[in-house]
This record gives structure tokens, C-alpha cells and sequence, in this order.
């Protein structure tokens, strides 16, 4: 009998905690991937928040829209990353692998469906710690007009307002990035907006001659 008491008692405290048991956390998303590129459908930029990453693979020329999984006739995509959250964006080129942290991916179709560009923000709340970035624009990516910059100082938050800057384009991975430079001098913040441009026309023995030397199609 008193077996059974106890037995009774130990069911009975179960069933009553079990509204207490904290469920598991959901785990995160995997980025939906098809070859090499992260699909832009509902369910894809849901798992490129989710998971923090995206990818794309620039190896091949034109991309149609189809590869980052749009419709024909979109109008291309923004994403922006959850509050407090970066997407961690892996790009093959035909160099090599670049990444860059964004809180921001927009991608903009060009004529026949094709994507025209992929716009990366990569944002410094403060000035002084772009200058790895003015480097990596320089030495990783080619951009020839920033290859003697002026490092940024703390005489940048002079409190002068915006301003806005476009260091020409660098192909020095076998892509074309562009950059336009946004600075603030009011709150000392840097963006830089990369464009990751995949039209033909950066891509002619001319164009391409041009912007490995001086930044310039």
C-alpha cells in the first residue's frame, strides 16, 4: 500500500509541473542554398535571417534572376537582418571567396531578367575602425582610388554633417564592386555601400582594363 502511495504522489507531481517544462528553443534555420546561391523566396530570406548567412556565386555571368530564386518580372528584394543581428555574406568569385557583414542585402534586376547588381551595406558606427575596410577595398578588392588614402583619424566627428564619396570600382577578384561612401561628422558613422555590378558591360577587354587601372570602366 504504501508503494502504491507513492507511486500515486510521484504521477501526480508530474502531471501537474508539466506545464512548467520549458519548451527547447527552435533551432535556427539553414539557409536554403541551390547552387552556390541563396534563394530569395519567402521561405529563403526567412533562413538568411534565421541562420545570419547568405551566399552567392558570381562564377558565372549573367545571373539570371531565377538563380536567387525570383520570379520572372521581380522587382528584385531588401533584406534587412533582425535588430541586433548581422548576415554574414559569402561571395565565390572567380579569385576567390569574399565575406562581408551586412545588415542590409537589396538586389536590383537589370534588362532580360538578369540581376544587375547585389547591394552589400557595411556599416561603422565609428569612423576610425573603417580603415580596415578602406584597406580590404584596396587590397582585396582592387579599388585603385583608394589605395592612398588618408587614414581616418579622430578629427572625423568634427561635426561638418554628411557627406558622400564614390571611389570608382575595383575587378581585382574577377568581379566588379563598386562602393559609394556615406560619412556622417555629425555622429562620426561610416557606410559603405558595395555594389556588386554583373551587367556585361563592366565586363568588355576595355571596361575591364580600365577599372584595374584607374578605378574607371
Amino acid at each position: 500500500m504504501r508503494l502504491r502511495f507513492i507511486v500515486t504522489v510521484l504521477i501526480a507531481s508530474l502531471l501537474s509541473g508539466c506545464g512548467v517544462i520549458p519548451a527547447a528553443d527552435p533551432k535556427e534555420k539553414e539557409a536554403i542554398v541551390a547552387n552556390g546561391n541563396s534563394q530569395f523566396t519567402p521561405e529563403g530570406i526567412d533562413a538568411i535571417k534565421s541562420s545570419g548567412k547568405a551566399f552567392f556565386d558570381f562564377t558565372e555571368r549573367p545571373m539570371d534572376m531565377s538563380a536567387l530564386g525570383f520570379p520572372a518580372g521581380s522587382d528584385g528584394a531588401l533584406v534587412a537582418a533582425d535588430s541586433g543581428k548581422l548576415i554574414n555574406v559569402s561571395m565565390t568569385t572567380p579569385n576567390g571567396v569574399v565575406e562581408m557583414s551586412t545588415d542590409t542585402i537589396r538586389i536590383r534586376p537589370g534588362a532580360d531578367n538578369m540581376v544587375d547588381h547585389v547591394d552589400i551595406f557595411v556599416n561603422y558606427p565609428e569612423a576610425q575602425d573603417a580603415n580596415r575596410e578602406i584597406k580590404r577595398a584596396a587590397d582585396e578588392l582592387g579599388f585603385v582610388m583608394l589605395q592612398d588614402a588618408e587614414p581616418i583619424d579622430a578629427d572625423f566627428k568634427d561635426g561638418s554633417g554628411k557627406e558622400q564619396w564614390i571611389p570608382g570600382m575595383g575587378n581585382k577578384t574577377g568581379t566588379v564592386f563598386s562602393a559609394e561612401i556615406l560619412s556622417n561628422h555629425d555622429t562620426g558613422r561610416m557606410t559603405f555601400v558595395y555594389s556588386v555590378q554583373l551587367a556585361d558591360k563592366y565586363y568588355t577587354p576595355d571596361a575591364e582594363e580600365g577599372i584595374a587601372s584607374t578605378g574607371r570602366p
